[in-house]
């Protein structure tokens, strides 16, 4: 969530002790690419459902998020805050009703392919070595060129997503077709996040003027 709300990425934890599981979500490059998308355009909460099973403080709730991306790609997260896994979907009409109400809006008559950000992440055998390697720099750097891990200081992220970098989509699993809905199974307190990409190219964005809202 931060990382789609723009907000500074900063590791509190002590960097010594970093587990590998952490490494892999703290170096996903997927993920990081939407925190530096070119936009800079935070995503908006769509909708948000109470009618889920409470947690024992009578607490939980699911979320929908969405948000643009740089060359036309959509952000979508699916938070589950409630006290079960749950079965979420959200339709094309919803996910670009800040382009037109009422499903008007052109995004919702493409097809779009469903890229999952959390997919490719580094596997914990490589995030291991890497922790292992700390104390030698030149291990550690021969073993991210072993990963092809997408390194931002040789490429910056606006060039690697107009390049269409693999490692910057995270893996497609799916597509949506035209009127459709994506849907996901997302496990108790997490968020499932999704790049949307258009088939045919960027779609022309219609913004909605406040007093449409």
């Amino acid at each position: 969530m931060w990382a789609a709300l723009k907000s500074p990425l900063l590791m509190g934890n002590d960097l010594r002790e970093l587990s590998a599981e952490s490494l892999t979500i703290l170096n996903n490059p997927a993920i990081i690419a939407v925190s530096q998308d070119p936009l800079g355009s935070s995503v908006n909460l769509l909708l948000r459902d109470p009618n889920v099973k409470k947690d024992k403080y009578g607490m939980g709730e699911t979320q929908i998020w969405t948000g643009h991306l740089y060359g036309g790609d959509q952000l979508v997260i699916l938070f589950n805050a409630a006290d079960e896994d749950v079965e979420m979907e959200a339709e094309l009409a919803e996910i670009f009703y800040y382009q037109g109400p009422e499903g008007s809006a052109p995004h919702v008559q493409q097809d779009w392919d469903v890229y999952d950000l959390w997919a490719n992440r580094m596997d914990l055998k490589t995030a291991q070595e890497i922790l292992d390697a700390s104390d030698n720099s030149d291990l550690s750097v021969k073993l991210l060129k072993q990963a092809n891990w997408f390194n931002s200081t040789e490429i910056s992220y606006k060039d690697g997503l107009k390049a269409n970098d693999p490692r910057l989509l995270g893996e497609k699993i799916s597509s949506i077709k035209a009127g459709g809905a994506l849907k996901a199974s997302v496990k108790r307190h997490s968020a499932e996040v999704f790049r949307l990409r258009n088939r045919g190219g960027e779609v022309k964005r219609y913004m909605l003027a406040k007093d449409e809202l």
